[in-house]
């Protein structure tokens, strides 16, 4: 029986420079932070959550987080005033656009040396066509990692083995890695790179392709896949397949599904019989500290459940270029 959660997303709202397509909190379509929650009901979703779930890593997730600087920070140090969260991994994913701001360079650096997160800094640039702002982004992160002065991790992959606990962890853990096949020796990107102290330091990656999480019809709107093999979804389809979100005071299985509501309020599509399976998707309501849903959840965390279908069963992905990634592109998207 699995007993805790890989890693936790705090959403915190949705705004970003880019809209890159299919991103799993619809950063692509909700683009104005119209369904941003308040600090407040952050910061109880995250005492909830704390008190019900043994969460291994949190994370920080949107959404760009240097948009929301007061709001994040501001959950960062809720989450390390909770004495049972204090030393845990905080992973704060960016894109890493801003860090050519200085103002913004002297934040990552004390939100790394401070307040101890993980930076993930995932470059959305490299597949472009003109390389001028990919360059600029490696520049950025190697004076960020100057500045910061922790040691290179050789190699990048091991950073796993310290964060994420890759070949240790609980039983349900390890059988995850087995079936997924996890394996620290994979071929490198030439541009990965990892800078390490404990539990916080910078990852850097790079996104050339993204994962699809819905399809579109010939009027542009969303559509599931519906395949009918939600198993082979979740372990073929899934960009995040063992990352839940935090919104609202409620868990969710995944970002695509917690940002379902949304999306679909914005694309109009409520009362579309196509989604009516994956709306009715029950999150566990961490206003009511029911204890068989949490385990209900623990128990799927590393396998599929039946809401996993609106998602491709195979890989399938669309090629992060300047058309997918940046927001004057993102109507023309059919």
């Amino acid at each position: 029986m699995n007993d805790s959660i890989k890693i936790l997303d705090i959403f915190y709202g949705n705004k970003c420079q880019l809209a890159c397509d299919h991103c799993d909190t619809r950063s692509d379509y909700i683009r104005h932070g119209e369904f941003d929650p308040t600090l407040d009901n952050i910061l109880e979703s995250v005492t909830l959550a704390s008190q019900q779930f043994n969460v291994e890593c949190w994370s920080v997730l949107g959404g760009e987080p240097f948009l929301y600087t007061d709001t994040v920070i501001a959950i960062i140090e809720h989450i390390r005033s909770l004495e049972k969260e204090k030393d845990k991994v905080i992973f704060f994913p960016t894109n890493g656009i801003a860090l050519n701001k200085p103002k913004v360079m002297d934040l990552a650096v004390e939100l790394i040396t401070k307040h101890n997160v993980w930076m993930q800094i995932c470059s959305h640039v490299a597949a472009w066509d003109v390389l001028a702002k990919h360059n600029q982004m490696l520049e950025n992160v190697y004076d960020l990692a100057a500045r910061v002065g922790y040691d290179k991790v050789e190699p990048t992959s091991s950073w796993w083995s310290s964060i994420m606990n890759l070949g240790g962890g609980n039983a349900a853990w390890q059988e995850f890695n087995r079936r997924k096949g996890m394996d620290l020796t994979m071929e490198e990107s030439p541009n990965e790179a990892a800078w390490m102290n404990g539990k916080s330091g910078i990852y850097y990656m790079e996104a050339h392709s993204f994962q699809k999480i819905h399809n579109r019809d010939d009027l542009g709107k969303l559509r599931p896949f519906n395949q009918g093999d939600p198993e082979s979804s979740y372990w073929n389809g899934c960009p995040s397949c063992f990352c839940a979100m935090l919104i609202n005071k409620k868990v969710y299985k995944c970002g695509a599904l917690g940002t379902l509501k949304n999306v679909l309020t914005k694309t109009k599509q409520l009362d579309d019989e196509d989604w009516q399976p994956y709306l009715n998707y029950k999150p566990v309501d961490l206003t009511l500290n029911d204890q068989d849903a949490i385990n209900n959840f623990y128990n799927t965390h590393y396998s599929h459940i039946d809401a996993c279908n609106m998602c491709p069963k195979n890989i399938n992905q669309v090629k992060q270029n300047e058309q997918n990634v940046l927001p004057k592109y993102a109507k023309n998207r059919l």
